[in-house]
């Protein structure tokens, strides 16, 4: 509550309230209300009726964010709350994970990035043919309808087939997707391994461009994008066990020196407990110039960082091609979805709404990279062979599949000319 020493508050610009009036559009329920009655208190002086006269919020919903703000009593929205039942995935959240993890393998993301919902070709009666196969009992499983409903809460629906198939293919293609799929069995069986998806996006342009999005507001953008001064690079990291996003912008060139730098800040920021309790760590990586199997200075920081870490680094690969079958990718359609509508006219913006999306429940951890990254170093033929040396390339796919184990456990340091 404002007191009289207090200054009066000021109302926001014009540009302000828009970004205002957008970021509260898309959130829900207790979490919108909160940050309503946040910017109410900030620029209303905690009135619910200047709040509607300046953001055109509803005075009613502005009111009783207050008041669950002043009481710390939060009223719950929509139908499990009224009714009293909960979700089915809230009362079985076992079985709601082994639903979501059975739906990732057979999903892809829509190439357009247009939605942030996967597609999964398993029908309500496949996954429960699916679970009964897994040992759950049948008293742990929904009714068809139920489980319909479900995969569409945890964001797989079943749409028609679109012409989006790659239309290259290497003769490897089918093994690689098949080692895959082995190498997360094994990953989930032993209990002791994380599972992370990682990639770069297209770098962001900063400044009034149009990415395609809508707003409830009048939005105006420049006529054309050319001439851009300032990018940035995202790298995303998605835990596949968590759902935890971290996504580094680098502000120089897409390099493997930017990308385990980024690696090397995530690691660093995991709780020491989940540090401790992994054997290894597998990564999801695209062919991609900058990290593919056969790029020498990417390899050479894998192998420093499996030292560091002090564990073994799984790289397992995608098929050229077919990189939007990599988990981080869906990542990148919600954001999209969440900034899309508005304009990134600084750095300050696009880490904001960075930060701000949710995926899998969670805000991501953003950071920006100040460094500055020199293109094309590679290394010589003779510092390679070392490196080689602590390679254990997959005999079938040696491009797409390499395990690395830190020095301590037989891998010499190595040696560089």
């Amino acid at each position: 509550m404002q007191t009289p020493t207090d200054p009066a508050p000021r109302a926001p610009a014009q540009d302000v309230i828009e970004d205002l009036r957008l970021a509260a559009s898309k959130m829900r329920g207790a979490e919108r209300r909160a940050f309503q009655a946040a910017m109410a208190l900030k620029y209303c002086g905690g009135s619910a009726r200047v709040a509607e006269t300046v953001f055109g919020w509803g005075r009613e919903a502005v009111g009783q964010g207050l008041a669950e703000r002043r009481t710390g009593l939060v009223c719950f929205d929509g139908r499990a709350g009224r009714n009293g039942r909960s979700r089915w995935e809230d009362a079985h959240p076992q079985v709601a994970e082994a639903v979501r993890q059975l739906a990732e393998a057979h999903s892809q993301q829509d190439p357009t990035f247009r939605s942030s919902l996967s597609y999964t070709r398993l029908t309500s009666p496949k996954m429960l043919a699916a679970l009964r196969e897994r040992g759950f009992e049948e008293e742990q499983l929904p009714s068809q309808s139920t489980m319909a409903r479900v995969l569409n809460r945890l964001g797989f629906r079943l749409r028609k087939v679109v012409k989006a198939k790659p239309q290259k293919k290497i003769k490897e293609t089918d093994a690689i997707f098949e080692n895959i799929k082995d190498k997360d069995r094994e990953a989930l069986e032993s209990g002791d391994v994380m599972r992370v998806s990682v990639d770069c996006k297209a770098s962001v342009k900063i400044g009034e461009y149009s990415r395609g999005g809508r707003s409830r507001s009048e939005v105006k953008a420049a006529d054309h994008d050319m001439g851009c001064q300032e990018k940035y690079t995202p790298f995303g990291i998605v835990d596949e066990q968590t759902g935890g996003l971290h996504i580094a912008f680098g502000s120089s060139f897409k390099t493997s020196d930017f990308i385990v730098d980024s690696l090397e800040w995530w690691w660093a920021g995991l709780d020491q407990p989940r540090r401790d309790a992994t054997r290894q760590l597998q990564i999801k990586v695209d062919n991609g110039p900058e990290s593919s199997g056969v790029r020498t200075q990417f390899l050479k920081r894998m192998v420093q960082f499996a030292d560091d870490i002090g564990k073994s680094i799984q790289l397992v690969y995608y098929p050229p091609y077919h990189s939007k079958y990599n988990p981080i990718e869906r990542c990148w359609g919600v954001l999209e979805q969440a900034w899309n509508g508005t304009l990134l006219t600084s750095v300050e913006t696009m880490l904001e709404w960075a930060a701000g999306m949710t995926w899998q429940g969670l805000n991501p951890v953003v950071e920006l990279s100040a460094k500055v990254y020199e293109k094309g170093v590679k290394l010589g033929k003779a510092a390679m062979r070392e490196v080689e040396k602590r390679l254990e390339r997959n005999s079938l796919l040696p491009k797409y599949d390499i395990l690395i184990r830190p020095a301590q456990e037989g891998g010499a340091p190595v040696e560089y000319f």
